[in-house]
C-alpha cells in the first residue's frame, strides 16, 4: 500500500519507482493515466473517471509555493548545451526524459547497465537532430561510478545538470525486510551511495565553474515519514532527500543548486506485474519527465504532489493523526 493516498483513496497506490521499458516501447506509457498499462486513458463509469482525475489532480505539483517562491533562477535556463547526466536512462521516466532534454538541444549523457537499450535511446535523440552519448554503468558498484566520472569529464569536460534518476523499490513490511538484509543493502547502495558517488566526482567541477545543478529522485511517501511497507525504500530516499537539500544550503551561494522530486505512482512497465497496482491513477512516464525538465529550467527546491504536501503539512502539526489513519488503513487492506 502506498500510505499517503490511503489517507484519501479507497485502494492504494505504490511508491515511485523507475520502470524498465523495451526499444519499441518508446512511447507506450505516454497514453495512459492509470497504472495498468493496457487500460482505457477514460473509464467507461463516469463516476470513476471523475475520481480518477480529482487523485490525478492531487499528485501534480501545486505551482505557486514550490515553482515561483525561494527559486535562484527566475528566468528559465536555457539548456541548449547544458550537459545532462541521467541515470535510470534506459527506460520508462529516464528515458522519456532522454527525449524531452535532447528536444531542449541538451548534451544528454545517458546511463544505465543495459547498453543496447541506452544506444536505442541515444539513437533516437540524434535521430532528431540532437546530441547524445550512451555510458553503460553499473551504479552498485562504486569503482565503476569512478571510472564513469573520469570517462565524462575526458570526453566533455564535465557535467552541469546531474539528475539522480536509477532506484530499486521494495514494497514489503519491515519484519520481513529486516529478514533479508542483502535487500537492505541493495536498495541503499542504488537509492544513497550511487547518487552520493556521482555528486563526490561531478559536484567539484560545478562548484570551480560556479554553476550546476543537481536533481535528485525521491518519493512522496518520504514527506510524511509514515510510509507501512515501504521502510526500507523510503529509508533510502530520505536520505537522499536530505543530502539534497543540504547541497542548497551549503552550495547554494556558489551557484550550485539542488532540486529533489518527490514522484507519486508512475506509469511505467516496470509495475505493470504488480497486481495490487492495476486501475490506479498514475502520473505517465512522460508527465514525470516535464517535472525533471521544469526542474532543471526552473532549478526549485522540490517538486512534489499536492496532496503530499498537504499530508505533510498535517503531519507537522498532527504526527500522531497521520500515524493513525496510516495504521488503520494499513490494516484494512492487509488483515
Amino acid at each position: 500500500m502506498e500510505p499517503v493516498s490511503a489517507l484519501f483513496l479507497t485502494r492504494p497506490f505504490a511508491e515511485a519507482v523507475v520502470a524498465e521499458q523495451k526499444p519499441d516501447e518508446w512511447d507506450t506509457t505516454v497514453t495512459t493515466g492509470s497504472a495498468k498499462l493496457d487500460s482505457p486513458a477514460v473509464s467507461k463509469r463516469p463516476l470513476r473517471w471523475l475520481t480518477e482525475q480529482i487523485t490525478l489532480a492531487g499528485m501534480r505539483p501545486p505551482i505557486s509555493p514550490q515553482l515561483l517562491i525561494n527559486r535562484p533562477a527566475m528566468q528559465p535556463v536555457d539548456l541548449t548545451g547544458k550537459r545532462i547526466l541521467l541515470t535510470g536512462a534506459s527506460s520508462g521516466i529516464g528515458a522519456a526524459a532522454t527525449k524531452q532534454f535532447g528536444l531542449h538541444r541538451a548534451v544528454v549523457v545517458a546511463v544505465a547497465r543495459r547498453k543496447d537499450l541506452l544506444d536505442a535511446v541515444a539513437d533516437r535523440i540524434t535521430g532528431d537532430g540532437g546530441t547524445a552519448m550512451s555510458l553503460p554503468c553499473d551504479l552498485s558498484d562504486m569503482e565503476a561510478i569512478d571510472a564513469l566520472v573520469e570517462d565524462v569529464e575526458k570526453r566533455i569536460g564535465g557535467i552541469d545538470i546531474l539528475i539522480n534518476n536509477a532506484g530499486r523499490s521494495i514494497r514489503r513490511p519491515l519484519a520481513e525486510s529486516l529478514e533479508r538484509w542483502h535487500d537492505v543493502e541493495r536498495t541503499m547502495v542504488l537509492n544513497y551511495y550511487a547518487p552520493l558517488r556521482l555528486i563526490r566526482g561531478l559536484a567539484p567541477g560545478m562548484l570551480e565553474r560556479g554553476d550546476g545543478h543537481i536533481i535528485n529522485v525521491a518519493t512522496w511517501g518520504v514527506l510524511s515519514e509514515a510510509s507501512p511497507l515501504f521502510s526500507v525504500y523510503n529509508a533510502s530516499k530520505a536520505a537522499l532527500s536530505a543530502v539534497s537539500r543540504i547541497i542548497e544550503t551549503e552550495w547554494g551561494s556558489q551557484g550550485v543548486h539542488s532540486t529533489t522530486l518527490y514522484y507519486p505512482l508512475v506509469a511505467t512497465p516496470m509495475i505493470a506485474p504488480t497486481k495490487a497496482y492495476d486501475g490506479l491513477p498514475a502520473l505517465t512516464a512522460a508527465e514525470a519527465a516535464e517535472w525533471m525538465v521544469t526542474a532543471a529550467r526552473t532549478r526549485p527546491v522540490r517538486i512534489a504532489p499536492r496532496v503530499a504536501v498537504a499530508v505533510n503539512a498535517l503531519d507537522s502539526i498532527g504526527p500522531r493523526w497521520v500515524n493513525a489513519l496510516m495504521q488503520r488503513r494499513n490494516e484494512q487492506l492487509n488483515p
